[in-house]
This record gives C-alpha cells, sequence and structure tokens, in this order.
C-alpha cells in the first residue's frame, strides 16, 4: 500500500466562477444536447500530492459551489495529467464542476508546480496510478475516476490505465499519444521531427529550470525559434546545442533519435499501449481523433486492440479534424460541412454522465463506431476561402469496416494507376534521391508543427513560406517523385480504413527512404482554374526496417531488389466521379520526417551524406500497388 499525503501549499480561498453554460441547449455533434450547469465552481490551487517515490506532484482541484463554499456531499471525479501547466485547464474544469464533478487539474512531473525530472511519459504510469488512488481516498470523492484531456494528456490516460488502478472507471482519450514506436514519433523507422520541435519549442522553454530563471526562458524561447536550423542541422550531439542547460530534455531527445522501433524505450508502459493490452484497466473508453490528425492510426489500433480484449464498451468517433481541433470544421486549405465541428465538453459529459452518474442518457447503446466520411461537397471555393470538400456523419457496428473490398490499384511505367496488373516482363523506374534537396512537406497528418510546417489538406505546391525553401511549383513537376494516376473515375469510389502500399524497390544506398502520398485529384473549375491536388494521407518506411518495427535493422545489397509496405493512416474520403485516385512515390517527406542520409549510418548519429538511386519496379513479377479499402457501391 502506499500512503499519500495531502498538503495545501496555496489555496487561493475558494474562487468561484461563473456557472459556465449557463441554461444552455445546443446540438453539439452527432446526437448530442449540452446541459445546463447547476453549480457554481470553487477551486483550491496548488495542493501537493506525495507519489510513492516522495516526489510531490501540484493538483488543481475544482469542486461544484453552493452559497460561496463547495457543496456538500461526495461528487464523481475527472482527472487530467497535463505537462503544458493545468492552469490551462480552468475552462474545462469550471464546465465540468458545474455540472457536478470534482475535476483534478495535474502537473506531470517535472513540470510547471510538480516536483521531480521530467522523463517523457517514463513515470506517469506509476504516477497517474498513484494521483487516481488519492483522489478516491479524498472526503468530497464517491470513488468514481474518470479521465479526459488530448494529446500527451490523452498518453497520460492510457499511462496510468496500464498500472489498473482499482478505482479508475471510465476515460476519454484525445487524439492521444500511444503507440510511438509504430508512428507518432519513430514512424516505419524514420523520426517524426515534431518532436525535435517539441523538445526545443515546448519543452525545454518551460522546463522546471527555464521557469525559476526568467533570463534562461526568454534564451531558449528565441533558440526554439531557430527550429528550422536546427532541423537542418540533426543530429543532435550530446552537450553541443542549447539543450546541453537543460539535461534531461536533451537526454530525452538523443535518445528517441538513436533508438530504433526495435528498441525498449518505444515499448514501455506510457510508450505504447498494444504492448500492454492484457494490463490495462477494464473500463468503458470513448477514442476520439481526427482523419488529419497525428495519432490517427494509433488511435485506432487502441479502439481494435481495446474492443477485442475487454469486455467493458469501446467506441471510436473519427472526424475531419487536424490536431486537437474538434470544435472545428477545416482542416488546412479544406472546409467541411458545419456539423462537422462538435462541442467537444457536451460530447464527453454525455459519456461521463453514463458511466460515473448512472444517468440513463442511452450511451450504451449507441453505435460502437462514428466516421465522419470526408469528399462529398461540390469541390468550389467557400466564402472563407477553402476548398468545399464537404461530407457526412455516420454510424459503423465495427472498425475496420467489415465490408470494405481490399482492391489493388497498380503502379505502371506510363504513371497510370489501374487495377490490371502491368503484364511487362520487367519494368521500373529509377530517381535520383539527394538528402540535400528533400521533398518539402505540405500538410498531412502533423502535430507541434509551429515553425516548420502546417497540418490537414493542402494543395500539393510549395508556397511562400514553405520549409525548405525551394522553386514555387507543384511537387508533381520534381524529378524525384514518381507520380501514378488513374484516368477520371467514371463512378464515385468510396475508401474508408488503413491504406497500404506495396513496392518493390532497390537502391545504390544500403538504407534509403520510401514514401507514398495518396492524394484526391480533383479537376478544375472556375475557383480552382489548375484543379486541386489534395493530400488523403502519407507515410514512410526506412528500408532497414523493412522487415517490421520487431526486427534488427537489414541493410540493402547491391543489385538487391526488395519487398516494402508502407502502411499509411487510416482515411475515411469519396474520391467523386471525374476526379483522380493519385499516389505520389518518393524518399522524403521533410520535415514531417528525418531524412535519410543514404550511409547506414547508426540512427541519429551521422555527419555525411550521399544521393542515392533509387529504383521503384512495377512489372508482372513486381508489382507495385497501393491497396485501398474500397467500400462497395450500393
Amino acid at each position: 500500500m502506499h500512503t499519500f499525503l495531502m498538503k495545501s501549499v496555496v489555496v487561493v480561498g475558494v474562487v468561484v466562477f461563473a456557472a459556465a453554460g449557463e441554461g444552455r441547449a445546443q446540438a453539439v455533434g452527432p446526437g448530442v444536447v449540452n446541459r445546463p450547469a447547476e453549480y457554481g465552481v470553487a477551486v483550491e490551487r496548488n495542493t501537493m500530492v506525495v507519489v510513492r517515490d516522495g516526489v510531490r506532484l501540484a493538483v488543481d482541484v475544482y469542486r461544484p459551489e453552493r452559497d460561496g463554499k463547495p457543496a456538500e456531499g461526495r461528487f464523481p471525479t475527472l482527472l487530467t495529467r497535463t505537462p503544458y501547466d493545468k492552469k490551462g485547464v480552468a475552462g474545462e474544469g469550471a464546465y465540468y464542476a458545474a455540472r457536478g464533478y470534482v475535476v483534478v487539474a495535474n502537473d506531470t512531473r517535472g513540470r510547471y508546480a510538480s516536483e521531480g525530472t521530467w522523463r517523457g511519459l517514463a513515470d506517469d504510469p506509476q504516477d497517474g496510478y498513484d494521483v487516481v488512488e488519492w483522489i478516491a481516498s479524498q472526503p468530497w470523492s464517491d470513488g468514481k475516476v474518470g479521465t479526459f484531456g488530448t494529446s500527451y494528456p490523452g498518453g497520460t490516460q492510457h499511462a496510468l490505465a496500464e498500472m489498473n488502478p482499482p478505482h479508475l472507471t471510465t476515460m476519454v482519450p484525445v487524439d492521444a499519444l500511444s503507440n510511438c514506436g509504430v508512428s507518432g514519433m519513430r514512424h516505419g523507422g524514420a523520426f517524426e521531427l515534431r518532436f525535435v520541435n517539441w523538445i526545443f519549442q515546448i519543452g525545454a522553454p518551460n522546463s522546471k529550470a527555464a521557469l525559476a530563471r526568467p533570463a534562461l526562458r526568454q534564451a531558449l524561447v528565441e533558440n526554439g525559434m531557430r527550429i528550422q536550423q536546427h532541423v537542418d542541422s540533426l543530429p543532435v550531439r550530446p552537450g553541443l546545442t542549447p539543450l546541453k542547460v537543460v539535461p534531461e530534455y536533451e537526454a530525452w531527445l538523443v535518445e528517441a533519435l538513436r533508438s530504433g522501433p526495435e528498441a525498449a524505450f518505444w515499448h514501455a508502459k506510457g510508450m505504447s499501449v498494444v504492448d500492454h493490452v492484457a494490463e490495462y484497466r477494464d473500463v468503458p473508453v470513448l477514442h476520439l481523433t481526427g482523419w488529419y490528425d497525428s495519432w490517427t492510426r494509433q488511435v485506432t489500433m487502441n479502439y481494435e486492440a481495446l474492443a477485442k480484449a475487454k469486455k467493458s464498451p469501446q467506441r471510436l468517433t473519427i472526424g475531419p479534424w487536424t490536431h486537437g481541433s474538434q470544435g472545428s470544421n477545416v482542416a488546412g486549405e479544406v472546409e467541411f460541412t458545419k456539423d462537422a465541428a462538435i462541442d467537444l465538453a457536451a460530447y464527453r459529459l454525455r459519456w461521463y454522465d453514463r458511466w460515473m452518474k448512472d444517468v440513463g442518457n442511452g450511451v450504451e447503446n449507441d453505435p460502437p463506431v462514428m466516421l465522419y466520411i470526408m469528399g462529398t461537397g461540390d469541390d468550389r471555393r467557400s466564402p472563407a476561402g477553402r476548398l468545399q470538400h464537404g461530407g457526412y456523419w455516420r454510424a459503423e457496428r465495427e472498425w475496420p469496416l467489415a465490408r470494405v473490398r481490399p482492391t489493388s490499384f497498380y503502379l505502371n511505367k506510363d504513371g497510370s494507376l489501374g487495377t490490371t496488373p502491368s503484364a511487362e516482363a520487367a519494368s521500373s523506374t529509377t530517381y535520383t534521391f539527394d538528402p540535400l534537396h528533400p521533398t518539402p512537406t505540405i500538410g498531412g497528418n502533423i502535430s507541434s508543427s509551429q515553425g516548420l510546417m502546417a497540418a490537414g489538406g493542402y494543395d500539393q505546391r510549395r508556397r511562400d513560406d514553405t520549409f525548405p525553401l525551394g522553386p514555387k511549383l507543384p511537387l508533381s513537376e520534381r524529378r524525384d517523385v514518381l507520380v501514378y494516376r488513374t484516368p477520371p473515375l467514371e463512378a464515385d469510389v468510396e475508401v474508408v480504413g488503413t491504406v497500404e502500399v506495396k513496392l518493390w524497390v532497390g537502391s545504390t544506398a544500403p538504407d534509403t527512404d520510401f514514401t507514398a502520398k495518396l492524394i484526391d485529384e480533383i479537376p478544375p473549375n472556375d475557383d480552382y482554374p489548375l484543379g486541386f491536388d489534395l493530400n488523403i494521407g502519407d507515410s514512410i518506411l526506412r528500408t532497414r526496417y523493412r522487415e517490421g518495427n520487431d526486427h534488427q535493422a537489414a541493410f540493402l545489397k547491391p543489385g538487391e531488389v526488395a519487398p516494402i509496405v508502407i502502411t499509411l493512416y487510416p482515411t475515411a474520403n469519396v474520391f467523386k466521379r471525374g476526379h483522380r485516385i493519385r499516389l505520389d512515390v518518393s524518399s522524403s517527406n521533410h520535415p514531417r520526417f528525418d531524412v535519410n542520409p543514404n550511409t547506414a549510418d547508426p540512427l541519429g548519429d551521422y555527419r555525411r551524406t550521399v544521393a542515392a538511386d533509387n529504383t521503384v519496379h512495377h512489372d508482372a513479377n513486381r508489382p507495385s500497388q497501393v491497396i485501398l479499402p474500397v467500400v462497395p457501391r450500393p
């Protein structure tokens, strides 16, 4: 047993908020109506919770209020654990406390008001367990603890669930960091540079050392603004960048950059859900993400694994959102129907009311899966200047959809993409991939990207602010981008699920990358006279990991032709009649992913680069293809 102590370091009396949303009743998305507030809100700041190793973690407690003081009685509690300063949870704390919940907002270890040293998610399983059980011991708690949070705070939910705390009752992880060695951080063997960005611009400037010394913090903020220069100077060499003044952040980043997907680093509790399903607490979980989120694939992996292994209800909702944008109907240059946006607080409230207050609101009878199907818009420019891609919500009984038909579209020498394999005995296309001139990232499944790139759907051409700089031409004009297109479609093609690209490849380098990008090629109209090449999904594979994340590195041999599989994120899109389905293949997508130096040097520890001639084969014996999960037409 662990002993938990509460000492009020700073209690700001009783802070009373106006009852949030008083009298409001509005539609908030698929079948949800907000309910009005019942209480005022009282707040206690910076209570310290002592966890098992003696470290003190700071929490703010939001409680239902009556007559200027906390309401009598015991209430269910909602917990969020965040590295982003618990004061930022004030709006959500007030919302749920006004509707009869206690809300506990906790700074994670080594962040803001909490003691200890930050180590990524390494301490969050145990710390989360201890905070949950501390909550259950408080006089205002009825013993039921639910969780909420988006992104990293979604990951802290999964982390504590892997410790099976007895009083954990339900969870709503949104866009949740998880399965980081599969994609999200280490992706197909490559590294997602947004986490270099996170360390330089979010982690280091808000470290304990920086918050204690304003001059240091300002210096680290200014250093973070040079992120483009930092990613162009990779890899990080310990002690030789400004991160040396915050050694725990430098150490984490160096270990992440140097650890291949097979390393234990990526499979520990906190980093991975799919490796720890057996230990994961069996409670109702509502999983939310977006088609343009940075964690879409991982969220669907979590849903599939837990729905199969657990008895408690698992639900999955996917909208057309970028990271953390459930309240928006916009993703980059693309716009969807107004009902694509939901009121996330109210959407979660209905879930909590059912599982924590036993309200008979019918949640248990909801379809297991709710998807927004993109692509049924008119392809014109909206009043706000965005492509009206459109779409609609649809309920489903399972994920992946049982009725989809995996359909292969084959790559051909002439750039065509068709359902008939090539009959040629030998056919291939070779291009030169120069790591010093990578193909730029233009939209996609991205987060933590400020100063580097933008998330969502975009016409695939450079802008004035595209990094790295270069000609403002469509990516299809680059010599190192292979483009494969269907003829204009004679009927709509609906694609719902995870997309795979199977290529037969060779290279003059012992190790290189291959990238794949699925595009909805929209024909010209008066608003878009040159058409619009909309990115739907993309991914990458570092060839040394072509045998799988659980294998040691396997380098290419001279003259070898090897099969590889590039797994794109899931999507749901209607490729309309008259559009083309397009697949772009290349060897870089920068700065979304780190650039392969083509040298076979150790990950995160190289100083030289070489150009490589990379080859994609597409003939009768080596049929490179993209496999789309096609929903049959009625």
